[in-house]
């Protein structure tokens, strides 16, 4: 089993091993490089800063939740999305699916092994891009603010990569939708919602890490406000690492129980 798995790994990082693809993993460790220089080269410069200082914890609250929306969240999604929401729908389209699944455990090494190399093709570009665009900011202390983001990206990929590989093994003829339909309604609405439900979102574990990682000064003169706890709730660090680093296996077992349980016929690989 662990075998198939690794084989199917490999199989699928040679196949990345393309010019389409490679391009496609450099616009993902530019982009935020990109938006990054834009924003620190059009800043105010050291004149204009000096007739209207702006607060060194402004600067740092700024920079967090600039390199937080671009990285663990822009790039673990959208790079996670497109890598393992097709895993079971491709073989489907290529009409390969019923040679992998005569073997012994065959789909769920197929499943496995993409969710691998679909994790590990992401991480890569967001270290860099993360690499590069830290020291181009002026954070003021770019080794803490590099050592959170990458623990927040070594979180959110495992986590999203799940997600999505369970959610195309679910409806595979109608993946992509699902997973982009995901995506909007509970990543990007439901977190901000001051609720339990937004409790079930990754974004609102993120979130709660980011703050305390990297220290957001959040808090007005009586405390911190009401809305920002509701969206971070008031749990410890440990348990939600404890919780994203759960996320991960129980999701893929979930997705390989559907997988066992489901049957995907001729008529569905025409259908993809």
């Amino acid at each position: 089993m662990i075998g198939n798995v690794a084989a199917v790994f490999l199989f699928e990082w040679k196949r990345a091993l393309t010019l389409p693809r490679m391009a496609w993993w450099a616009v993902l460790a530019l982009f935020p490089v990109f938006i990054v220089g834009v924003i620190r080269f059009t800043m105010p410069d050291e004149a204009r800063r000096a007739m209207n200082p702006i607060p060194a914890e402004q600067i740092w609250n700024f920079w967090a939740a600039m390199f937080y929306a671009l990285i663990p969240m822009l790039v673990s999604m959208l790079g996670t999305l497109l890598w393992a929401t097709p895993a079971i729908s491709a073989e489907l389209e290529r009409r390969s699916w019923v040679y992998l699944t005569v073997r012994p455990n065959g789909g769920t090494a197929v499943l496995l092994g993409k969710y691998l190399a679909a994790v590990t093709w992401v991480i890569p570009p967001a270290l860099i891009g993360l690499t590069i665009g830290v020291p181009l900011a002026d954070t003021g202390d770019g080794w803490r603010m590099w050592w959170a983001m990458v623990r927040l990206v070594c979180l959110s990929c495992p986590a999203y990569g799940a997600i999505y590989l369970m959610l195309g093994t679910l409806l595979p003829r109608r993946a992509l939708v699902l997973a982009v339909a995901y995506t909007l309604i509970f990543e990007l609405v439901i977190r901000f919602i001051p609720a339990v439900i937004n409790k079930l979102t990754v974004q609102f574990r993120l979130q709660a890490l980011l703050v305390e990682w990297c220290n957001l000064s959040l808090a007005g003169p009586g405390g911190r406000p009401s809305g920002v706890q509701a969206l971070i709730g008031d749990e410890p660090a440990w348990q939600h690492v404890s919780i994203l680093l759960l996320l991960p296996p129980v999701l893929l077992l979930i997705a390989v129980a559907i997988l066992r349980w489901s049957e995907f016929s001729a008529s569905a690989e025409s259908d993809v």
